[in-house]
């Protein structure tokens, strides 16, 4: 009992491994539900601590430029994925956050991981189940490898009101972990 305590604590501490998924279909990539959007990525990261800009499609199918859209504002991107124990842990922190930051003009984006032919259904039921409410974007692949490459998820960054990547923090972490480093980009 007392090894699968310490094992349960080393998963949330550490993380979830990359998966290997299948790449989305091409009619998955057409659409999008509710607050879920497949991404477009337009630029990488040349190794500068900014981070790539990249597109989404909200759900009334108007174009949104990350750049355009955090522009003078503290960003918490969360790479994610449905699949993931830690992540699903720390989700309820991060919709308890963004109710208490978005009115400080702060944003958070969640980056989904899940790249089966049905992630965007995956992906959709859980937002909806865990009441997310801010925008989640789900990769191919691309803007991961943009923002330098994960050892695992969840992994999380933070942009600063200059568009500046200034921490990554790597596996789970609790909401006053996640408030303390928005309290310092604000």
């Amino acid at each position: 009992m007392k090894f699968l305590a310490i094992a349960a604590v080393a998963v949330l501490l550490i993380g979830c491994e990359k998966k290997e998924t299948k790449e989305p279909s091409v009619e998955t990539t057409a659409q999008y539900k509710e607050n879920v959007s497949i991404l477009l990525l337009t630029e990488k990261n040349n190794g500068e601590q900014s981070p790539p800009n990249f597109f989404w499609y909200d759900q009334n199918g108007k174009k949104i430029s990350f750049a355009e859209f955090s522009k003078g504002k503290p960003v918490l991107v969360n790479f994610w994925a449905t699949w993931c124990g830690p992540c699903i842990h720390e989700t309820p922190d991060l919709v308890a956050l963004n109710e208490e930051y978005a009115p400080k003009g702060a944003l958070i984006i969640g980056i989904s991981a899940d790249r089966d032919d049905d992630a965007l259904n995956l992906v959709s039921a859980f937002t909806k189940e865990k009441n997310v409410i801010y925008p989640i974007v789900i990769d191919n692949g691309d803007l991961e490898e943009a923002f330098g490459g994960l050892r695992g998820y969840p992994t999380t960054f933070y942009i600063d009101k200059n568009g500046k990547i200034v921490k990554k923090m790597i596996g789970a972490q609790s909401k006053e972990t996640f408030a303390k480093e928005f309290d310092a980009i604000l």
